[in-house]
């Protein structure tokens, strides 16, 4: 087995449940990379905000951000594929009418998002979004500039609310639910899976020399992309029976003990 890429999410996968980095992942993607194989990590977060967590080593990766719909190597944009403003307009009108339902929306810069007060929303979306800002009429931002992706909150039930309200996006909008908190609004086809497929093109290389990690419904397409795919210990069943493999959880460090094991590293 030859592998040239592992691209890995972040929440519930990479990250502990502490949303920490693993000790000697830095280490590890080095060696990777000392012996041609590239890392990306793969997910919903912004691109800003995976490139601030990775410090020293930030240069050195692919990020998969934005569920695929921004892709860099570096801190060269490689894609970015703008959803048409119309249907940016109607999720932000349709949010309007949803008690305890917010969002934000992915540009280039970084994220935005209509000024507020909601405490919970507020802390979650600093979390995933290093570069943000607030405007005064979310709706009159999106009809000038171009968006990637509409991440939308419900504090605790994304499932049980978000997807239920936003089931007539279905046929005009790519919809991943990304945790219990937020359903993501994307173009059509868009998908981690799609971006590595890019990806594959861009390096030259075929879906079986890449490997992947995922632990929830939006890693699906994710894992169904590459020809040795992980699901976590911890991970949504649905996703574990798309998985070649299941790994040990995020909180036991199993991506990096996996990848330890499979090209023969030692721990530092």
């Amino acid at each position: 087995m030859s592998i040239k890429l592992i691209a890995a999410d972040m929440d519930g996968t990479l990250l502990d449940s502490n949303k920490q980095l693993p000790d000697g992942l830095f280490p590890l993607i080095r060696a990777l990379r000392a012996r041609g194989v590239r890392f990306a990590p793969a997910s919903g977060r912004q691109y800003y905000t995976l490139y601030e967590q990775f410090g020293a080593i930030a240069d050195e990766l692919i990020y998969i951000s934005e569920n695929g719909a921004m892709v860099c190597d570096g801190s060269e944009i490689v894609s970015f594929e703008a959803m048409p403003a119309e249907e940016v307009c109607r999720a932000v009108e349709t949010v309007r009418q949803l008690p305890g339902v917010y969002t934000v929306v992915s540009a280039r810069d970084g994220g935005v998002y209509e000024n507020g007060d909601d405490p919970a929303f507020v802390k979650n979306m600093k979390m995933y979004c290093a570069r943000h800002k607030g405007v005064p009429d979310l709706l009159e931002y999106v009809r000038h500039e171009p968006v990637c992706k509409v991440a939308l909150f419900c504090e605790g039930r994304a499932e049980q609310v978000l997807l239920p309200a936003f089931a007539s996006f279905a046929d005009s909008s790519q919809i991943a639910l990304s945790g219990a908190d937020w359903v993501d609004l994307m173009r059509p086809g868009m998908s981690k899976g799609r971006a590595v497929s890019a990806l594959c093109a861009r390096l030259g290389i075929t879906p079986a020399e890449c490997m992947a990690f995922g632990d929830y419904l939006n890693d699906l397409e994710l894992l169904q992309a590459v020809g040795e795919p992980y699901c976590m210990a911890n991970g949504h069943e649905t996703l574990k029976a798309a998985a070649k493999y299941i790994c040990p959880s995020n909180d036991e460090d199993g991506v990096c003990r996996t990848i330890r094991a499979v090209f023969g590293i030692d721990k530092p």
